[in-house]
């Protein structure tokens, strides 16, 4: 396990991994928190007050997810991240030297994989927590109810985290097939928009947007709004990412690292 930290420790040190984290974060930031400015400006003819008090209940279901826009550069990331730590390395015979140490190849890829479902979540998370602070920094009190009331801060953690255990672990398992880099870049893209050109909503996001929705309408217990997410989504959101994680640890074994 410690050559796998030392390795994990290198890839997050390239300066590539944190130029996508700045991509990610400042364009995710600015669609999350233009979203949140559409929702106020529909309000404010209510009246601020009233819309207030009307949104204090909901106010968590305001918290940013992944919408049409957002969606889309979310994976992108996801893609770019994949392919520059999997597939890159091997397309410039960096991986030569990585994969000659005394380290199992699927070591070497969980550590790429942790890398980029580390990367990708907290570029995301991050720029939602900051665009809903921001939108509602003059309402502390819809801060608080949609921050902590009822397990809401909780639900959008698993929210984001199954998210990007989905698009991490299906982008490395392109990289890894993948004949090269611009060829993975291509093949993730195009593997993440198939849910929505056939409108599927079993798989994320739609499938998380509406356990998230299912979550938010539970009106009793808190661990009843958690339980309904998790049944929501738990086939989509981790069952699959983890069988496909395992398939690429898999493959790792028998591909050439050339």
């Amino acid at each position: 396990m410690g050559r796998v930290k030392e390795q994990l420790k290198w890839e997050l040190e390239d300066p590539y991994v944190a130029l996508i984290f700045v991509f990610s974060f400042v364009l995710l930031a600015v669609t999350f928190y233009t979203n949140l400015f559409s929702i106020n400006a529909n309000v404010m003819p209510m009246g601020l007050e009233m819309a207030r008090g009307q949104a204090a209940a909901g106010t968590a279901m305001l918290f940013p997810g992944l919408s049409d826009k957002s969606s889309t550069i979310f994976a992108i990331t996801g893609v770019l991240l994949a392919s520059l730590t999997i597939r890159y390395d091997r397309d410039t015979r960096v991986a030569k030297s990585v994969y000659s140490l005394p380290i199992r190849n699927h070591e070497v890829i969980l550590a790429k994989f942790i890398t980029v479902f580390t990367v990708l979540f907290l570029s995301a998370f991050s720029a939602a927590f900051v665009a809903y602070i921001y939108a509602y920094e003059d309402s502390p009190g819809m801060i608080k109810e949609g921050m902590l009331g009822q397990r809401y801060l909780l639900i959008h953690l698993m929210y984001w985290l199954e998210a990007s255990l989905y698009v991490s672990a299906l982008s490395s398992l392109i990289a890894l097939l993948s004949p090269g880099t611009f060829a993975s870049i291509l093949g993730g893209i195009t593997v993440m928009y198939i849910p929505e050109i056939l409108d599927w909503d079993f798989l994320p996001p739609r499938i998380l947007n509406d356990g998230l929705v299912k979550a938010h309408a539970v009106f009793w217990d808190p661990g009843e709004k958690l339980s309904v997410f998790f049944n929501t989504t738990f086939y989509a959101g981790l069952l699959l990412p983890l069988v496909v994680l395992s398939l690429t640890l898999v493959l790792s074994e028998w591909r050439d690292v050339s």
